[in-house]
């Protein structure tokens, strides 16, 4: 939500400069005279009947001793009132388009402040969409939405999705990042899989920090009731890209596997100024890719073989938490990858990882890695 107050009133520079030249004892005549102008001109000025023009500024800084830049502020925030106020009487309520949009989530949130005021409702969408009205937001997010909506394996509010992902995006913007530069993203992901064992509390700092120097910016933001994504990937800027997750499965294996499939999406180089959303039964070519380096970057295939070879076929809960500490990750990443790859059966192992509320990833403590 904007903490900028925006008043609905400012006084006209007339009333000012009136204001001024009572208090200097000279009368509108006298000003007039000074300045080589009509009384009607200045007559004009002090009603608000006519604008306050930058000659005329300089003018009375020359004549009344007070700066162009006073006259010109006051101006230009009266011309703005103005501009509102008319722009407020224009604008209509589109019923059907709030109704589409996460209104009260987004106010409980805070993203939006918790009037009920429809048109102030529309003003502070649009103003958090960074859209002029509703027409250039169906320009800007009816391809997205219209994609989420034709996925019949996401159970998601298209809408609501347009909206986290476009908090996704503000909050990556707030980042300083580095221009993006590929090695280094590979080497910070190198030592990111260490990252894995460190306390909840510390990842997403650890993480922000090392994407941010190689060009990534990177934003935990819960989860916007109705969107049900893990994460989403897209090209930011020119020089950098932007990776956002949610942690919503709560636990450390599938946490970090998304971090590292959204990484490989940064890899790709196929990202446009366009989202790549991740959801259940997503299965593209890209996210294939982006689902086989995951699995093999934090734990290579041949290491679970050789592990199975020397126990006869078999792979103890021992055996997994010793193959976690030589591959230096999570014992909680080893757990889930058996488990999804049906060495375990689903309980088996489960002590291994670690649970978290989302809240634990949002108070974050930083990390040397």
């Amino acid at each position: 939500m904007s903490t900028n107050f925006q008043p609905d009133y400012a006084s006209p520079p007339g009333e000012t400069l009136a204001e001024t030249l009572d208090a200097m004892g000279l009368t509108q005549s006298e000003l007039a005279r000074r300045m080589g102008r009509p009384i009607k001109t200045i007559n004009e000025i002090i009603q608000a009947k006519a604008a306050l023009t930058a000659d005329t500024a300089l003018e009375l800084e020359r004549v009344l001793g007070v700066p162009a830049h006073f006259w010109m502020n006051l101006e230009t925030q009266y011309r703005e009132l103005l501009a509102r106020q008319r722009a407020a009487d224009r604008l209509e309520v589109d019923e059907e388009w709030l109704a589409s949009l996460p209104v009260m989530a987004m106010q409980k949130l805070g993203w939006l402040s918790r009037t009920k005021d429809k048109k102030q409702i529309m003003v502070e969408l649009l103003n958090f969409f960074g859209c002029a009205n509703v027409k250039g937001w169906k320009e800007v997010w009816s391809g997205p939405v219209a994609a989420f909506r034709k996925s019949p394996k996401l159970q998601s509010d298209p809408e609501a999705v347009a909206a986290w992902l476009r908090k996704a995006e503000l909050e990556a913007r707030k980042q300083p990042c580095a221009p993006y530069d590929e090695a280094a993203f590979l080497k910070a992901l190198q030592k990111l899989r260490g990252a894995t064992t460190l306390p909840v509390r510390q990842w997403v700092s650890t993480i922000q920090q090392a994407c941010n120097e190689c060009g990534v910016a990177y934003v935990l933001l819960p989860e916007l009731q109705g969107t049900h994504v893990s994460g989403a990937a897209r090209q930011l800027t020119d020089s950098t890209a932007l990776i956002v997750q949610t942690g919503r499965y709560k636990d450390d294996g599938h946490f970090w596997f998304t971090f590292f499939h959204e990484a490989k999406h940064v890899l790709q180089g196929k990202l446009k100024r366009e989202w790549l959303v991740e959801y259940e039964g997503r299965e593209d070519a890209l996210e294939v890719d982006a689902n086989q380096f995951a699995r093999e970057f934090l734990i290579p295939t041949e290491r679970i073989a050789a592990v199975r070879a020397s126990h006869g076929g078999k792979l103890p809960v021992a055996a997994g938490k010793a193959l976690a500490k030589q591959l230096g990750i999570s014992e909680g990443i080893v757990a889930g990858r058996l488990q999804f790859d049906r060495i375990w059966m689903r309980f088996v192992g489960n002590e291994l990882k670690r649970r978290y509320d989302v809240s634990d990833l949002l108070t974050s403590e930083a990390a040397a890695i």
